[in-house]
């Protein structure tokens, strides 16, 4: 009889070990995340054009919300067509803290992010330097090549070859306020 009742109490103490080990945990599945990069040009106020390097951390928040932290650097290599008289030779970096839209339009293969975000601008000229708050706005055209590669670009590249734009309230020299646009980006999206 004391055979069996120990049988019995390590039979339930191992029923109870294998209950906790096979037991499922609902946890909800980590939001995705992404990587993107760009290319392309930037006109800017200063009558400067150049080549943009876009990096961007992106992730989702709710269904078709998400927030992104970007950095961005164009490098001078021109004068543009713009309507200001002087020109300033200006390299620009840029750091933003942005939130999105997602706007799909077929599935999920096709989708538009629209976005607004706010950061901090530094300018570069002739041995000058400027800080200043930025704000800017976007639309994006993502296309899903693959489950976790997409590929970004302006969204009506035929029309207005941009996707994202500057202002910042900062003077520099004769110009008064910052504008800056992209001009025909490209790049790609990694989902991580």
């Amino acid at each position: 009889m004391n055979k069996l009742k120990k049988t019995l109490l390590l039979t339930l103490i191992i029923a109870v070990s294998n209950t906790n080990i096979y037991s499922q945990i609902n946890e909800k599945p980590p939001k995705p995340n992404y990587l993107s990069f760009q290319t392309g040009g930037m006109v800017d106020i200063y009558n400067s054009f150049g080549v943009r390097t876009f990096f961007e951390y992106q992730k989702d928040l709710k269904k078709n919300l998400q927030n992104g932290i970007s950095y961005e650097h164009v490098r001078h290599l021109g004068r543009a067509a713009t309507d200001h008289s002087d020109n300033l030779s200006a390299n620009l970096s840029l750091l933003s803290l942005n939130y999105y839209y997602k706007l799909k339009l077929y599935k999920d293969r096709i989708f538009w992010t629209s976005g607004l975000g706010v950061g901090v601008a530094h300018v570069n000229w002739d041995d000058n330097d400027e800080f200043g708050p930025t704000v800017n706005a976007s639309i994006t055209l993502n296309i899903r090549v693959t489950k976790r590669f997409f590929i970004e670009t302006s969204p009506l590249i035929v029309l207005a070859p941009i996707n994202r734009f500057y202002y910042s309230p900062m003077n520099a020299s004769s110009y008064k306020d910052f504008y800056a646009g992209t001009f025909f980006p490209i790049g790609f999206k990694v989902r991580l």
